[in-house]
C-alpha cells in the first residue's frame, strides 16, 4: 500500500516538471494537448503492432488445442463414467457385506444361546447326578436349606400315647430358611 503511494507521488511529480508549464501546480486542456504533440508521442513507427496484425495463435495451433481439449474432455467423461460404475459395485458390494454381516451376528447370537442352553443343560445333568447329595444353589452362589414341608409330627405307637392338653398342642411351626454359604 505505501508502495503505490510512493509510485502515485512520483508519477504526480514527474506530469507537474513536464506537462505543467506555468508551475501552477494545475494541468489545464492547452498544456496537456501541447505535451501530447511532442514527437515521443506522434512516433507511430513500426514498433508497434496490432492484435489483428499478429493473432495470438495460428490455425494450426488453434485447431492442436481443440484436439487437445476434445481429447481431454473425452478422457475426462470416460474417468466419470468409470467412477460411477465403481460407486455402483461398491456399493452393491457394501449391501452384501451388510447383509452378510448380520448373517454374522445372528450366527454368533445363536451361538452364544446354544452355548447358554449346553451350560444350562449340564448344570441340571449335575444336579441330577449329584441327586439328594447337595442342596440347590441360590442365585447368589450360596446353598439353601429348606425343611421339609411333608414332615408332620409322627404319632406314637398306639400303647404310648400319653394325653395331651389341647392348650399344649402347637401346630408345626415352618423352620426358617437358613442360608449356608457353599464351599468349594
Amino acid at each position: 500500500m505505501r508502495e503505490m503511494e510512493e509510485e502515485r507521488l512520483r508519477m504526480r511529480e514527474h506530469v507537474m516538471k513536464n506537462v505543467d508549464t506555468n508551475q501552477d501546480r494545475l494541468v489545464t486542456l492547452e498544456e496537456f494537448l501541447t505535451s501530447t504533440q511532442r514527437k515521443e508521442f506522434g512516433d507511430t513507427g513500426e514498433g508497434w503492432e496490432t492484435v489483428e496484425m499478429h493473432p495470438a495463435y495460428t490455425e494450426e495451433e488453434l485447431r492442436r488445442f481443440e484436439e487437445e481439449l476434445a481429447a481431454r474432455e473425452a478422457e475426462l467423461n470416460a474417468k466419470a463414467q468409470r467412477l460411477s460404475q465403481e460407486t455402483e459395485a461398491l456399493g452393491r458390494s457394501q449391501g452384501r457385506l451388510e447383509a452378510q454381516k448380520r448373517e454374522l451376528q445372528q450366527a454368533v447370537l445363536h451361538m452364544e444361546q446354544r452355548k447358554q442352553q449346553q451350560q444350562q443343560q449340564q448344570q441340571q445333568q449335575q444336579q441330577q447326578e449329584q441327586g439328594h447329595k447337595a442342596p440347590a444353589a441360590h442365585p447368589e452362589g450360596q446353598l439353601k436349606f429348606h425343611p421339609d414341608t411333608d414332615d408332620a409330627p409322627v404319632p406314637a405307637p398306639a400303647g404310648d400315647q400319653k394325653e395331651v392338653d389341647a392348650s399344649e398342642k402347637k401346630p408345626a411351626e415352618r423352620l426358617p430358611e437358613v442360608e449356608v454359604p457353599q464351599h468349594l
